[in-house]
């Protein structure tokens, strides 16, 4: 992973990049995360819609994106450090999923210039992301819909049954990775209740 470029690209959406953190932190791994959209209504806290012919569509997303982000938990007004899923493998391997810590700027876009660099997304107005708050408590996914783009908030993730039973086939998936299995086992062990 080529770290420089990393900083640079999340730099354009207005975002600091602070590092990767420890593989071994106990954090609902990325590749987990990043099925939130598909958690059943009653365990989505909150989510929001807006139609991709919207004229106003980057300042609607980016409005939406960050009261969801921060009335969600994924940061706070005075700290606002989150997690975001990047993809750590070199250009030519399989993607390998990790969480780098990052901090927003008094100057971010994150629907616009954010999702034009790849990192954020597939291009200026269609965000698409994972991200969490710190403590893990709090995940934000954005995704592009056919004719529209969708934010989820799912809080708690430890406690969402999806997640859990999700966790467990993919521990049983062949195409699951040796990393991300000792993940997901982390991630299970440490939240069992």
């Amino acid at each position: 992973m080529d770290e420089s470029r990393l900083a640079e690209s999340l730099a354009e959406a207005g975002l600091k990049y602070l590092g990767v953190i420890d593989s071994t932190t106990p954090l609902i791994p990325p590749n987990l995360a990043g099925f939130a959209n598909s958690c059943p209504a009653e365990e989505v806290a909150d989510v929001e819609y807006l139609m991709s012919e919207d004229p106003q569509l980057l300042e609607k997303a980016n409005s939406g994106w960050y009261h969801l982000a921060r009335e969600g938990g994924l940061f706070a007004a005075e700290d606002p450090e989150f997690l975001l899923a990047v993809n750590c493998a070199e250009p030519d391997e399989p993607r390998l999923w990790r969480w780098a810590r990052v901090s927003l700027s008094d100057q971010w876009d994150i629907a616009g210039a954010g999702a034009a660099t790849g990192i954020l997304g597939n291009g200026s107005g269609h965000p698409a992301f994972v991200m969490l708050s710190l403590d893990g408590e709090a995940i934000v996914r954005a995704q592009q819909g056919e004719n529209s783009t969708e934010f989820v908030l799912v809080r708690e993730p430890h406690h969402v049954q999806f997640f859990r039973k999700l966790a467990a086939q993919m521990l049983r998936w062949p195409d699951t990775t040796e990393l991300s299995k000792a993940a997901i086992e982390r991630w299970l062990t440490a939240t069992a209740e």
